[in-house]
């Protein structure tokens, strides 16, 4: 059994996100992030040519059988990342959801963006956890799910992402990891790529920016010896 791997709804439209189809940039992710074992479920499946340029960039893939149930059929892993391939986000805010929900033990996780009440969302986050997906909410699901091996039979039957998240919610077992300031959006039919592309662009700015910044103020730190012996004893 792997350690873990990732299923990927796949995006039936032919989409594109900054020039890569969005299932390859799904998979790319998934990879980038560490999870090297991508599976595939859906009507419309990355072709010959996508799958071979997958593995050259590191990510073993493949379509799996069971469409239209998407956990019919699922990978033997310990721990399965559910990712709807219209998800936008970096490897990195994937590799911490993972990290954070495995913390949450036995529960299944799903990373959400979380804010004050509106009528527009239906994900109902309260300490730390989904508790419902019906009506008025606090959360929009960001298209991510973190489900170990031992929760597949609670959601086996079931014909959407969504609806799993309905059903382990209702049963407790669901945990919310949020974004927090981190960039996570769903594309749906409605919204333009090109406005979200600029978005993110702006949001992996301001995120290597951050980076650097904390990079420098580290070097500075190590020419300071009292300096940080100041910031110890407060």
């Amino acid at each position: 059994m792997l350690p873990i791997a990732a299923l990927i709804v796949a995006d039936t439209t032919g989409r594109t996100f900054a020039g890569i189809d969005l299932n390859e940039r799904a998979a790319l992710i998934a990879s980038d992030a560490g999870i090297h074992h991508c599976y595939f479920m859906g009507s419309r499946l990355p072709d010959l040519s996508a799958m071979k340029r997958l593995r050259e960039r590191g990510a073993f893939t493949m379509g799996i059988l069971g469409w239209p149930r998407v956990f019919a059929g699922v990978p033997n892993a310990e721990i399965i990342v559910v990712i709807d391939a219209r998800a936008i986000l970096d490897a990195d805010l994937l590799r911490a959801t993972v990290r954070e929900a495995i913390a949450h033990g036995g529960r299944a996780a799903l990373l959400v963006d979380q804010g004050p009440r509106r009528k527009d969302s239906l994900i109902q986050v309260e300490n730390g956890r989904v508790t419902s997906v019906i009506g008025d909410g606090n959360g929009t699901n960001c298209g991510v799910l973190v489900l170990p091996q031992s929760l597949v039979a609670r959601v086996r039957t079931v014909h959407s992402l969504r609806d799993a998240v309905h059903r382990l919610a209702k049963a407790d077992l669901l945990a919310a990891v949020p974004t927090g300031d981190r960039f996570c959006r769903v594309l749906d039919s409605r919204g333009g790529v090109a406005a979200i592309e600029r978005e993110y662009a702006r949001a992996q700015r301001k995120s290597l920016w951050r980076a650097v910044s904390a990079r420098v103020t580290q070097w500075v730190d190590s020419f300071s010896p009292a300096r940080s012996e100041v910031a110890e004893t407060m």
